[in-house]
């Protein structure tokens, strides 16, 4: 089948009664289980982080010293300047409120990551059995551990893969395609693979509208924080360990399972890996793209930017939820499919990395099967480029 991306969003349907009020309700009940499940006493680690680098940001101080300031977070602000003047409503709202206002846009973000992945599927299918496939999708992304680690930590992984694929999907006019992802470049750097992802299918004007708003990204951040900007910048983007220790388990990038396997030394084999995994798997999405699956194009950058980027914690992995759609559209093709739907389904829902030894070093000792678990994130990432890689293409 033929993923067609669409050339302008999908026209609104005058929904009956009969069937708008089911979709009403379903969406309903998703967003309030999602409330129910995450309250506003949840602990959302990530977004006490947000909401405290936001505030230092509004009381005029440094947001990269936030944790200093505020020990009780634990963690330092890492993301560039542009992403605490976004975060700065939930600083004046306060964090209850604002784990309220996160859980409402994930929930959202999670049904629209359904909806538009459904459309690119089954592109031919009637509208309202479209619209309940994709919620129903959707809905079915919360068993997937990176997602329900999302809303666990207040993350916003959710968020930005919705945005990357209304962009890429065609779903914005055509002079405004790029915008999102330079927006969710700013927010994050790692969406900046998709900027070569244009480039390499040759969607330059897109490609150059992604850049043009990165750089204002960036503007607005240094014009806003310049002595913050400098220092992110020139200095702590160049610090990998800033986030966190690359080997800890949550770490699923070719990084972190390098520096598992060789005891913390395994900065030159990852720069190896890397670069093959960074050439392969644009090749690959450069493959799909031509021969019209366009759905799978963008998956396969994605997986390639999680395992090129040194960290790439579970939660980043939410693009599990329409990779897992994709491949189980097409597992009567092949028994490879079936398997690799069956293992991609199994160790995202299962979150198969958790059940290896970790805390204390003890990744440090993984051997035999646990070398499987404590890395399976990474290795079914790059099953699904491979088997890309020799599916025969009619470009």
């Amino acid at each position: 089948m033929t993923l067609l991306t669409p050339s302008r969003p999908p026209r609104r349907e005058a929904a009956s009664r009969p069937t708008a009020w089911p979709t009403a309700v379903a969406v309903a009940a998703f967003v309030g289980f999602c409330l129910w499940n995450w309250p506003p006493s949840s602990l959302q680690f990530d977004l006490r982080v947000y909401v405290a680098a936001a505030g230092d940001f509004l009381a005029g101080l440094d947001i990269y010293e936030a944790s200093v300031r505020h020990p009780e977070i634990g963690m330092a602000f890492t993301y560039p300047p542009f992403a605490a003047i976004l975060f700065a409503p939930l600083s004046l709202v306060g964090t209850g409120v604002g784990r309220v206002i996160t859980v409402l846009i994930c929930a959202f973000s999670t049904l629209a990551i359904g909806l538009v992945s459904a459309r690119a599927i089954w592109p031919h299918l009637p509208a309202v059995r479209l619209r309940t496939l994709g919620l129903a999708i959707g809905a079915a992304g919360v068993a997937l551990e990176p997602v329900r680690s999302t809303f666990d930590y207040g993350q916003i992984n959710l968020i930005l893969t919705a945005m990357l694929l209304v962009d890429l999907l065609g779903y914005l006019p055509s002079r405004y395609r790029g915008v999102l992802i330079g927006i969710a470049t700013g927010i994050k750097l790692t969406p900046g693979i998709f900027l070569i992802y244009l480039v390499v299918t040759r969607r330059y004007r897109e490609a150059a509208t992604a850049a043009a708003a990165t750089i204002a990204t960036m503007v607005i951040g240094f014009l806003a924080m310049p002595a913050e900007s400098i220092k992110f910048w020139f200095k702590l983007i160049y610090d990998p360990g800033r986030p966190g220790a690359s080997h800890f388990i949550s770490n699923q990038s070719l990084r972190g399972m390098a520096d598992r396997l060789t005891y913390g030394e395994g900065a030159l084999y990852w720069l190896v890996l890397a670069l093959a995994a960074l050439v392969l798997g644009m090749y690959a999405a450069r493959r799909a793209y031509f021969a019209g699956q366009h759905l799978e194009a963008i998956l396969l950058a994605a997986c390639t930017a999680l395992l090129i980027s040194p960290i790439s914690w579970t939660a980043h992995w939410v693009w599990a939820l329409p990779i897992c759609a994709l491949l189980w559209s097409r597992v009567r093709t092949t028994p490879a499919i079936a398997v690799l739907a069956a293992g991609w389904t199994v160790t995202m829902a299962f979150g198969l990395p958790w059940y290896a030894p970790y805390f204390g070093d003890r990744e440090y000792t993984h051997q035999g099967f646990d070398v499987v678990l404590g890395n399976s994130y990474a290795l079914v990432a790059v099953a699904f480029i491979a088997t890309s890689l020799l599916t025969k293409r009619r470009v």
